[in-house]
């Protein structure tokens, strides 16, 4: 079946409603986003139900074939990262458009288009009488913020997520098909330092008070040697060390991303002796500062020394960390490091997702990726994923079972950027990929 012109239509409209979780002031966009889905699943045969009180709403939706067949839970988010115009966008985000072969349009990728690829596929196969699954779509709308209530939903409703295999698409391949076998853990924390009661002037007191901003400064880069390696004691000394065959996987995916990591525009990755860009970033457990802020950035200036500074850290975690530890090593840092003219104290903690690893051994893995391979005419690539997708942890933690993590999208998407698009191409392929897999 060719279902490209059903699926663009559909994600059109999805794509449409501004969904943007991190914003209450979009809290119309989710309820839009969820309404079109409730009408979508419910036109085309499935019981639909809308799960309020653990965040935004999440969406469950099911099709039962018969009760002999093999229930396929499948995963999306419809909530989407805020975007604007005025960022660089080359027409609004809200409006999909057709530009060099591509789909352009916020939440194209990440996650609306992925999901679609396999809702669209389904409903085809539910209208030509060939489905061969009974289905279960969890769609939930606080992927983008870590903060939604999904995880607690799992503990108290397990039944609505009981399935005999797990689908998640919500990643990229570069033009090759890719199933990943890991996610590093995350939190984020804020580290509040102070060096005064107020910001004072800076004609009548700076060069003699010390600067918040300046301090805040110096703890973030002093955290990192000249190799960007961290240098909090036993930093590394629990990151699981990839196997040789590990290590060969690695390598086998540097080979085909290197042209896309060539299109960041960084001049330099830190990868140390004989490291591949895939080990470091799937392997390896680092800490991110995703922001410093102090003092006064607004329009023109203010002349002082600002009394408080903020510095944003984001920790990813590799396999076998825990939250706790690296948490613990932090706070120690800060105690060691912070001068004695100021104070350094965490003042927030969020979205502590512990990592994980995913067999890929079991008989699903080696049916789906048998089945990309057929489709796409290429070896499947395994990919040790640097990202975050706390469901995973959810299906294994609750289920005891391995999910699929089947990658769609094109690794040049610029996903959480601007003009964030989904190749053509593969999006055809993954149609096609979809309708084999739950049609045959």
């Amino acid at each position: 079946m060719d279902n490209f012109d059903e699926y663009k239509k559909q994600v059109t409209e999805l794509v449409s409603k501004q969904s943007i979780s991190t914003d209450p002031a979009f809290a119309s966009g989710i309820e839009g986003a969820v309404e079109w889905l409730k009408k979508y699943f419910t036109d085309n045969g499935f019981v639909f139900e809308r799960v309020d009180g653990y965040g935004h709403p999440i969406v469950i939706a099911k099709y039962t074939v018969s009760a002999d067949k093999k229930t396929f839970f499948v995963y999306g988010h419809y909530d989407v990262q805020p975007a604007n115009k005025e960022d660089g966008w080359d027409a609004d985000p809200f409006v999909l458009t057709e530009k060099d072969g591509k789909l352009l349009g916020r939440g194209v990728v990440d996650n609306k288009g992925q999901f679609m690829i396999h809702l669209v596929s389904i409903i085809e196969l539910i209208k030509a009488g060939k489905l061969t699954k009974n289905i279960v779509f969890v769609v939930e709308g606080d992927e983008e913020t870590g903060g939604g209530g999904i995880s607690k939903l799992f503990e108290e409703r397990p039944e609505l997520f009981k399935a005999d295999q797990y689908i998640i698409s919500d990643g990229e391949m570069p033009y090759k098909p890719v199933i990943t076998a890991s996610f590093r853990g995350t939190f984020n924390l804020t580290v509040k330092v102070t060096t005064a009661a107020n910001n004072m002037h800076s004609g009548l007191y700076g060069g003699a008070a010390p600067s918040a901003t300046v301090v805040a400064s110096q703890l973030v880069a002093r955290m990192y040697d000249d190799n960007n390696r961290l240098v909090l004691k036993g930093f590394y000394d629990k990151d699981l060390v990839p196997t040789v065959e590990e290590l060969q996987l690695c390598k086998d995916m540097d080979g085909v991303k290197m042209k896309t990591l060539e299109q960041t525009g960084v001049k330099k990755w830190f990868l140390g002796k004989n490291n591949s860009f895939c080990e470091v970033v799937g392997f390896t457990t680092m800490i991110v500062p995703s922001g410093i802020n102090g003092g006064y950035t607004g329009s023109g200036y203010s002349n002082i020394v600002p009394a408080t500074a903020f510095i944003k850290l984001n920790t990813r975690l590799a396999a076998n960390q825990s939250v706790e530890t690296v948490q613990n090593m932090i706070r120690q840092y800060l105690v060691e490091n912070t001068p004695d003219y100021a104070t350094a104290e965490i003042v927030d903690v969020q979205s502590d997702n512990a990592p994980i690893k995913v067999d890929i051994t079991s008989s699903m893995h080696k049916k789906a990726i048998a089945l990309l391979e057929e489709v796409y005419g290429d070896k499947v690539l395994i990919d040790f994923c640097g990202a975050t997708l706390p469901i995973v942890i959810d299906i294994k933690r609750v289920f005891g079972v391995d999910p699929v993590l089947i990658s769609l999208a094109n690794d040049d998407c610029n996903m959480h950027g601007v003009n964030e698009n989904y190749d053509i191409r593969l999006i055809k392929k993954g149609l096609e990929f979809s309708e084999r897999l739950f049609g045959g």
